[in-house]
């Protein structure tokens, strides 16, 4: 990990203009992608924001900025980390689905709706994550992936709300059904999507290939700090 930072004299100097922190955090992070790189982590004077506050902070003018740091992360190791703990984990999550479709058919929703609602939460999270990954990557690798991301996204949002409203009609013969059949081809899909993922990033891949990464300056003279 690495870390920069800039005065926002410095900023209000290269903008010529003041404008907005969300341009500066769009231009930061447009720049890293063409190197493989990600933003973790951002300081505004001094203050550590999370990612739900950069929407807030987004909105600062540049004449209220003292300094910027942020904090850097090769997306590809990122991404390596995040399709493994996925493809350790999908086995385990679809052969629960099935327990609990078959559970479901024997005892109806009774004593189900939280191990239900757990599920839905893990299928939200594994899209999210996949979001993330694609994001990471960037749109040259977009172009080259093997994973229509449109049409899984697709397939893994209907699929989940299906199964939101089959448990709110309270039928549970259609639940079980969507869980058994529909969500786990949804599952076993991204597993399989994955594990190419996970090839490509690594070199394995013999379809399409994940090019190598552009060059590129950033937009302002940032300073490395020691990590």
């Amino acid at each position: 990990m690495e870390r920069f930072k800039v005065s926002g004299q410095e900023l209000r100097d290269f903008y010529k203009e003041n404008i907005v922190l969300g341009k500066v955090f769009t231009d930061i992070e447009n720049d890293l992608r063409s190197t493989n790189q990600v933003v973790c982590r951002y300081i505004v004077n001094g203050l550590e924001i999370n990612e739900t506050e950069e929407a807030r902070f987004a909105t600062v003018p540049l004449e209220q900025i003292d300094t910027l740091e942020y904090l850097t992360e090769n997306s590809r190791d990122l991404t390596s980390i995040v399709l493994k703990g996925w493809i350790d984990a999908l086995p385990e999550l679809i052969q629960s689905t099935e327990n609990l479709a078959k559970r479901m058919r024997v005892q109806g929703l009774s004593g189900l709706l939280k191990p239900i609602h757990d599920l839905v939460q893990n299928c939200e999270f594994l899209i999210d994550s996949t979001m993330t990954v694609k994001e990471m990557m960037g749109d040259q690798f977009l172009v080259s992936s093997p994973v229509d991301w449109f049409k899984a996204e697709q397939a893994s949002k209907n699929t989940v709300l299906q199964a939101l409203r089959a448990l709110e009609n309270k039928d549970f013969v259609l639940l079980a059904d969507v869980l058994e059949y529909d969500l786990n081809n949804v599952l076993q899909m991204w597993l399989d999507h994955l594990r190419v993922l996970e090839k490509s990033l690594n070199g394995e891949y013999t379809g399409s290939h994940i090019h190598s990464e552009q060059t590129g300056s950033h937009p302002v003279d940032r300073k490395r700090l020691a990590n």
